[in-house]
């Protein structure tokens, strides 16, 4: 009996202080969320500033979004399933245009996707696996974080972004 107990309260245990499979996305500056969708969720919906609808749903294998314009529907992957996904619009570069993040908690990993839209066409910009760690979106660049500090800086610069390794200094 005394084996069975300690087995529940290590099963308990282990259940409540698992670690999460949310992504820890920051964003530094003005965002708008368009879209929230979770499992279970056979589509979802929102509006982008243009106007256009944008949507997310799964089919065959295979999870994307998608956006009508004009009576035109232009589709992305995301990735093959949905346990969370969010969708913003932000300002890289501060030029005005509003690009897609695109951050999709799926499994026991999110992924980040950043595309550039307009008028009825999206450009891939950027893809990463973020898995849960600290991620901060800045308007020109991005800072990911791994448990022991920073660890990778993409600059976005003419409408792309670039890696950069940072200088240590000796």
């Amino acid at each position: 009996m005394k084996k069975l107990t300690f087995l529940l309260l290590l099963f308990l245990t282990a259940r409540l202080f698992s670690q999460t499979t949310t992504s820890n996305v920051e964003f530094a500056g003005i965002r708008t969320q368009v879209l929230s969708s979770k499992k279970g969720v056979s589509q979802a919906s929102g509006k982008l500033s243009g106007g256009e609808l944008i949507k997310t749903g799964c089919s065959h294998g295979a999870c994307f979004f998608q956006i009508d314009y004009k009576g035109r529907t232009v589709e992305q992957s995301i990735g093959n399933e949905i346990i969370k996904v969010n969708i913003y619009e932000f300002d890289f570069g501060s030029d005005g245009d509003n690009e897609i993040v695109v951050v999709n908690d799926f499994g026991k990993t999110s992924f980040m996707y950043i595309y550039s839209y307009s008028k009825g066409i999206i450009k891939e910009l950027f893809e990463t696996e973020i898995k849960n760690n600290r991620t901060v979106i800045k308007k020109d660049y991005i800072e990911y974080y791994t448990p022991g500090g920073l660890d990778s800086i993409w600059n976005f610069f003419q409408g792309q972004f670039w890696s950069m390794t940072p200088y240590e200094k000796k």
